[in-house]
């Protein structure tokens, strides 16, 4: 697993990134980790897109005013009711995809090549790396079915799985696992690609509330 550059260079980078969060408990947090982003690359411009499910954990319009871009739904429909290409502008114009956090469902849609939604065409046409936190349940990760997802998607050549870290289920106590912290996910997006820096040197430190 790649470290994270915490040089005043590596800071001063920049990076256009599309951040899919999934239905899972973990995307409750993903304010705080946007916050931490914010102030360890000030210069990456992030958009987030949202499963229907990952609604039901946190604010759409909070993490639009944390990144300053809008939140995209995972849908090809738009409010006026057209239908748009939604899954060719993420492969397109965006320097990588990190999904933060995966759910089991993604995964499995992921791994068995779902063109269902514009979030999973998005990650089977980009050439840009792809980068996969997963989130399990309880002793969901040692199912022979699961193993053989993520060996599926690691097969993938811009793919790059994080292996989780060991937590509790707030909902049965039980230990299990649990998505890796962000910087993990951006140290091993940085070694995967070039990532040119800026030429001024970025200066915040700290998270800053909105």
């Amino acid at each position: 697993m790649p470290r994270l550059d915490q040089s005043d260079a590596a800071r001063a980078r920049g990076a256009n990134l599309f951040l899919v969060a999934t239905g899972t408990l973990s995307t409750a947090h993903l304010p705080f980790w946007l916050n931490w982003l914010s102030a360890n690359r000030p210069r990456y411009k992030v958009t987030v897109g949202l499963t229907d499910s990952a609604e039901h954990f946190v604010s759409a319009s909070a993490l639009a005013t944390m990144t300053g871009t809008p939140v995209v739904s995972n849908t090809w429909e738009t409010a006026s009711g057209r239908r748009e290409p939604v899954h060719t502008r993420i492969a397109a114009d965006y320097d990588g995809i990190i999904v933060f956090p995966a759910s089991v469902a993604f995964l499995s849609g992921l791994a068995s090549g779902a063109g269902t939604s514009p979030f999973f065409l998005a990650a089977l046409g980009t050439a840009a790396p792809v980068v996969i936190a997963p989130s399990f349940p309880p002793g969901v990760a040692q199912n022979p079915i699961i193993a053989d997802v993520l060996a599926r998607l690691a097969g993938v050549p811009n793919y790059h799985l994080i292996e989780p870290q060991k937590g509790t289920s707030r909902s049965t106590g039980a230990e299990t696992e649990v998505t890796a912290p962000l910087w993990d996910a951006i140290a091993t997006f940085e070694a995967a690609t070039t990532v040119a820096p800026d030429t001024e040197t970025a200066t915040a430190t700290a998270p800053v509330n909105a």
